[in-house]
């Protein structure tokens, strides 16, 4: 049986970064706004939905090779993975469902992020 694979990339918003300074409600517009994109994306990606169990690879692309933190960096991302949620394409993000797949970095233009699911 061929499982099933989409992806989505954008750029990666800064203000979602666990540091980020500010109040508690400073990351609510930027975190409904990742959310709202990713949906759309995965809408966008016209995939069928992956039933059953989903790992998600996430590809970063850094604008330099300042030292990051990974888990940050994938933290950063909850708001995307969310989105493709909402969009019905995955069942959800739980641990009964989703897994981490691979994680890398490459540097380039500018921060971004490309999410690839696919069905085990």
């Amino acid at each position: 049986m061929e499982s099933s694979q989409f992806s989505i990339a954008t750029t990666l918003d800064p203000r979602l970064h666990a540091h980020t300074s500010g109040g508690k409600f400073s990351k609510t517009t930027p975190t409904k706004q990742a959310r709202e994109i990713a949906k759309l994306l995965a809408i966008q990606a016209g995939a069928k939905p992956i039933r059953g169990p989903v790992v998600v690879d996430y590809r970063f692309t850094v604008p330099d090779r300042r030292r990051r933190d990974l888990a940050n960096m994938l933290q950063s991302c909850k708001p995307y993975v969310d989105g493709v949620v909402d969009s019905g394409l995955i069942a959800g993000d739980h641990w009964e469902v989703m897994a981490i797949g691979e994680v890398s970095v490459v540097v380039g233009k500018q921060l971004a992020v490309e999410l690839v699911f696919r069905g085990v």
